[in-house]
């Protein structure tokens, strides 16, 4: 991948996102790729050296790399940033944890504030019980999960206005533990997902849809507004349905928003390579 500076930041933080040091070691998956969904993995390989990446979109990723280089630098005891392997049907599985002392393993995140707002997302669940499994396949024992959340956009004032914002920059917020059975057929369905997606690309046949999930998707919906206010009454997912309501009032009437695909509209590397994309956007060209 190309990694451009079209923003002309620094020459120093431009070389240090240039001069990413990030191993997978031995996997053949890392738990980071398992939950990619395999459709924009595949294209990712395929389309690696035709990539580009502007320098200022990673800047959050280097923070991250400085936070675990801190936690490296200031551990007196447990075990820290270190890569764990597993076997999972014949494929090589590899983890990096962040912190794990008496039994408990601490990711450590650098978010926003909304991404915390409704507790922990899924991913984040999914990935901390990957790495329990792994360190429990190493002789380890895993008792307790928690993500350690650093608030990039934390408002003190927010926090003093709103007592259901995050009263702290830093949140530590308890994970879900699953049994081990359960994570291990998470992962090996998710193996078995990539694997396909990377076979169908060898033999260039179509490869596997993303999910709505996937894509981040929002459906289109229909706002009921009353004349002079901001928020909407009542949104629907019909145009007839938010109609009907808005022929109640006259200073009531109807906007569309139209649904979008977040990850592919702004996430995700390999869009324009991406004939599933391309062809919900009306070009069949791709």
């Amino acid at each position: 991948m190309n990694i451009t500076n079209k923003n002309n930041l620094p020459q120093p933080i431009y070389d240090a996102v240039k001069n990413d040091s990030y191993d997978k070691g031995e996997s053949d998956f890392t738990v980071t790729g398992l939950l990619k969904p395999p459709r924009q993995a595949a294209l990712q390989a395929k389309h690696w050296a035709e990539l580009e990446e502007d320098c200022s979109d990673r800047i959050w990723a280097l923070m991250g790399q400085l936070m675990h280089g801190l936690l490296e630098r200031s551990a007196t005891s447990g075990i820290v940033e270190k890569r764990f392997y597993t076997i999972i049907d014949n494929t090589k599985i590899g983890g990096q944890i962040d912190r794990y002392e008496n039994g408990t393993i601490g990711d450590y995140k650098f978010v926003s504030a909304y991404k915390l707002k409704r507790g922990v997302p899924e991913e984040y669940t999914i990935q901390l019980n990957m790495l329990a499994e792994l360190m429990r396949q190493n002789g380890h024992v895993v008792n307790k999960l928690e993500l350690v959340g650093i608030l990039r956009d934390w408002s003190k004032m927010e926090a003093t206005r709103d007592p259901a914002y995050p009263q702290s920059q830093v949140m530590v917020l308890p994970v879900e533990l699953w049994p081990p059975g359960m994570i291990q057929d998470e992962m090996r369905a998710r193996v078995r997902e990539h694997k396909s997606a990377q076979a169908c690309d060898v033999l260039r046949q179509e490869l596997p849809e993303c999910t709505e999930a996937d894509r981040w998707a929002k459906p289109t919906v229909y706002a009921v507004m009353k004349e002079g206010k901001e928020r909407a009454l009542k949104l629907y997912g019909s145009c007839m349905e938010a109609s009907a309501h808005a022929d109640l009032d006259k200073s009531l009437s109807v906007i569309k928003r139209p649904g979008s695909n977040t990850r592919c509209e702004n996430f995700c590397s390999v869009s324009k390579f991406c004939t599933q994309y391309q062809e919900m956007k009306g070009n069949k060209n791709v």
